[in-house]
């Protein structure tokens, strides 16, 4: 006797469901213990504390901090920095094998980019100097680094005697991206307007500004993606 189609496919959907959970649950676990795992590495040795030099030249670039951890492990941090106007725009933390860490984070770093290294002080106090920057604005960073921050561990960025400047020619310089939507950009610049008012900053978008819909008297929080 054939089996019944429409059987088979409910067999199969929930199946698929059971697996997806399956999945999700795992995802969950596994990001859930990062934040323990980070806080207990975090005097481990430093192994890399680098950024690319477009941090320097354009205002926006990755910045990389890395600690070597027992059984050929590493433990990294990685920041798309944007110093000029939103602090910390993106974040990645993990813990993973040396060999992917060189070849994916490393390798990509140093092929695409131009970096260079810094110090683990001065690397810190860059960072936390962008992100408070940028929540003086209204912005606040990505999500992920209030993750990723915690593999600062025990690096004093009070011995970094370097100051870095923030905002471009003394005001905040909002450079949309490829993947900022018109919503996202017109949040972005409604929260500008309502910090420093509707001249105090700069803007480059690369789409037109009439598609951004800009309301100068909006004052709305800025929800980061």
């Amino acid at each position: 006797m054939p089996t019944d189609p429409r059987k088979r496919q409910k067999k199969q959907e929930r199946r698929t469901a059971k697996r997806k959970a399956k999945q999700q649950l795992v995802s969950k676990e596994k990001h859930a213990g990062l934040a323990e795992r980070l806080a207990a590495v975090t005097g481990a040795p430093i192994l890399h504390s680098m950024m690319t030099t477009d941090v320097d030249e354009q205002g926006l670039g990755w910045v990389c901090l890395s600690r070597q951890l027992p059984g050929g492990m590493v433990a990294f941090a990685l920041f798309l920095l944007d110093r000029y106007c939103l602090g910390v725009k993106d974040a990645l933390v993990d813990i993973g094998t040396r060999s992917d860490y060189d070849s994916k984070i490393v390798r990509k770093m140093t092929a695409d980019f131009e970096a260079k290294q810094m110090t683990p002080a001065c690397l810190r106090k860059m960072v936390e100097g962008a992100v408070e920057y940028a929540r003086r604005l209204g912005l606040p960073p990505h999500p992920d680094y209030h993750k990723a921050k915690l593999l600062f561990g025990d690096i004093d960025a009070g011995e970094c005697t370097q100051e870095f400047e923030y905002g471009k020619d003394g005001k905040p310089f909002f450079i949309a991206g490829p993947h900022d939507t018109p919503e996202r950009c017109r949040r972005i610049m409604n929260t500008l307007t309502a910090s420093v008012g509707p001249n105090g900053y700069h803007f480059l978008m690369p789409m037109p500004l009439g598609e951004i819909d800009i309301d100068e008297d909006e004052d709305e929080d800025l929800l980061p993606e």
